[in-house]
């Protein structure tokens, strides 16, 4: 088994750095009860509704360690729950000001592995207070036939729940209905292994035909629960499909642990290393690893990402957080939290191994026809170039389409390219953080006309057609699109037309645009502390000990609308240069080395 010796207790680890700091936060000295035993977010100013999901990893680390701070914040958060969220049809509302029930499901799944595992920590009468009131739950859960239609996150975690419920209650007919559910969940399955229906109808095509695909709730939500339930029931067909699910979705994976989601339907909750309210995907891929060993490398290269991405006991969302000091929602953290706490009472850091993703052995291209999305992986880079067409229930903007770059990650430098919303709107607004700072800009690579203080612009573009092709030197991918604003209207007749080339070579990216207009084109690259950045005419550099990236023009002028000045975006948590170039006769080309 290949792995770094400190990598054995990484789980332990995060696990301790995040639940000390949820203790910290956790109202204890005021004696309001509406207040009290909530785990208080200082970047929200409020007291997210399921912060509930800290008591199952409250309840490991109190057995575990001995020390009865933890044990008492358990308790403290559910009776916090019970008065502030909880109601008498047995639902828990998502927030105090939510009246969506559906993540009742997680509080059930929690609160039933708590039970399994410490329950032996709690009084006689605790216990049974707490076990009936998972009861209540999962009789609420067993009717809320919402499920069935809304997105499949909730169809594959309660088929998980149902299955647990049936087993710790002795109730048959909940694991009848986790089967239905499962059998619903696995018949969004392409032959692929796709995992689609997040967004409505859950069944339902785009124009272009694409499906409802969200990688972040993917990998860190339906999947594993859907892995979890496999491993209950023993089903060994199902087993073999959730294994194909998990190989194709493995190719969303960078070597860094890092998570393309750069198309994704809920891409407004994108972060570098997964999604803002899901529970993580390492949990899934470590209980699949027993029969693909393999897959403990994806939940290794995570794992590491989350601990480097955890500062001053915050887990932050991208890998420009920290600098920028934007201070990091607390929901990263607790949801997460009852993952790494699963993963040790299961004993699962024995299935952990290092090695290489199997993205970045790859080398060619891939297109996901489900996606109209392209991957190209070369020896030392991994891009994706997006036409993704599936709207979001009604948010405009909600990812990068039109041909665009919205993914480029090298083994050296790391991430260099990535398409935020194209406009930030909080479409969930309790799950979501407001930008404090200065400088929250758009970080999607785009052409971009402003006609009368309307945007045109190519990531808008849902329309676009992308074809490519392979030479001996490179790999090509054609974007004929045409310039559109964010609600689909396009400038009349053949104006705002764009024709955008990559040509994908061993040591940079050659890009070509043609457009009408001349509309500016613009490229930020992600940046970070310490890195040098130099801009002479035609060419901009951004060097430090593991990398020179150089952005050369060859037609077009460039320039840095924000000087040295980095510009900053909360999905998925970047700061980047703004490079903007100008076009010569309607034309730009330049070649992005490194």
């Amino acid at each position: 088994m290949k792995w770094k010796n400190d990598d054995k207790k990484i789980c332990h680890r995060l696990l301790r750095t995040w639940s000390d700091k949820l203790l910290e936060l956790q109202v204890k000295e005021i004696a309001d009860p509406d207040l009290r035993g909530g785990i208080l977010c200082p970047v929200c100013g409020r007291i997210h509704g399921r912060c509930l999901d800290a008591i199952y990893p409250f309840l490991y680390m109190a057995d575990k360690e001995q020390e009865p701070q933890y044990l008492e914040g358990a308790k403290l958060l559910f009776a916090w729950a019970e008065r502030c969220v909880s109601r008498e049809d047995g639902s828990y509302l998502n927030d105090t000001n939510s009246d969506w029930k559906g993540t009742t499901v997680f509080a059930v799944i929690q609160l039933i592995e708590a039970l399994q595992y410490h329950g032996h920590l709690l009084d006689e009468e605790t216990y049974r207070i707490w076990k009936e009131r998972a009861a209540k739950g999962a009789e609420f859960l067993y009717s809320f036939h919402e499920f069935e239609v809304c997105n499949i996150n909730y169809c594959s975690t309660n088929c998980l729940a149902m299955e647990l419920c049936g087993r710790f209650f002795e109730e048959e007919k909940y694991q009848k209905r986790g089967q239905e559910l499962a059998d619903l969940a696995f018949s969004h399955l392409t032959d692929s292994g796709l995992l689609y229906g997040e967004g409505r109808p859950t069944d339902g095509l785009s124009p272009k035909g694409c499906r409802s695909v969200d990688v972040g709730y993917n990998v860190e939500e339906s999947l594993p629960s859907l892995v979890q339930y496999v491993c209950l029931t023993g089903d060994e067909k199902r087993k073999a499909e959730i294994s194909r699910a998990l190989r194709y979705h493995s190719f969303f994976f960078v070597d860094d642990g890092g998570i393309d989601n750069s198309f994704g339907t809920r891409n407004y909750k994108w972060t570098y290393w997964g999604s803002r309210t899901s529970d993580g995907c390492a949990l899934g891929y470590l209980q699949a690893a027993d029969w693909e060993p393999d897959f403990g490398t994806i939940a290794l290269k995570n794992l590491r990402l989350l601990e480097k991405r955890t500062c001053g006991g915050f887990l932050l969302p991208g890998p420009g957080t920290c600098e920028r000091t934007e201070p990091a929602c607390i929901h990263h953290m607790f949801s997460r939290a009852k993952v790494l706490a699963g993963i040790l009472d299961r004993g699962l850091e024995r299935n952990l191994q290092d090695g290489t993703v199997p993205r970045m052995k790859q080398e060619g291209i891939v297109l996901a026809p489900e996606l109209d999305t392209y991957f190209v992986t070369k020896s030392s880079y991994t891009a994706t170039v997006t036409g993704y067409d599936w709207e979001y229930l009604g948010l405009p903007g909600g990812h990068a389409s039109g041909g665009t770059l919205s993914f480029f990650w090298h083994q050296k430098a790391g991430l260099l390219l990535c398409a935020s919303m194209c406009r930030y709107n909080l479409r969930e607004a309790n799950n979501m953080q407001l930008p404090r700072f200065s400088g929250h800009q758009c970080i999607t690579p785009r052409l971009e006309y402003d006609s009368g203080g309307t945007v045109y612009s190519s990531m808008y573009d849902y329309k676009s057609v992308l074809t490519w092709e392979n030479t001996e030197k490179e790999t090509v991918i054609c974007v004929r699109g045409s310039l559109t604003d964010i609600q689909q209207n396009r400038l009349s007749g053949r104006v705002g037309e764009y024709l955008i080339k990559y040509y994908f070579e061993e040591n940079g990216i050659r890009i070509f645009v043609k457009a009408d207009l001349n509309p500016t084109f613009l490229f930020p690259v992600v940046i970070r502390p310490g890195e040098e950045i130099d801009a002479e005419p035609g060419l901009v550099r951004i060097k430090d000990q593991n990398s020179d990236i150089r952005i050369q023009m060859k037609k077009g002028i460039s320039a840095l609308p924000n000087g040295p000045e980095s510009i900053y975006n909360l999905v998925p948590g970047v700061e980047a240069l703004n490079v903007m170039m100008q076009p010569d006769m309607g034309e730009i080309e330049f070649f992005f080395s490194f």
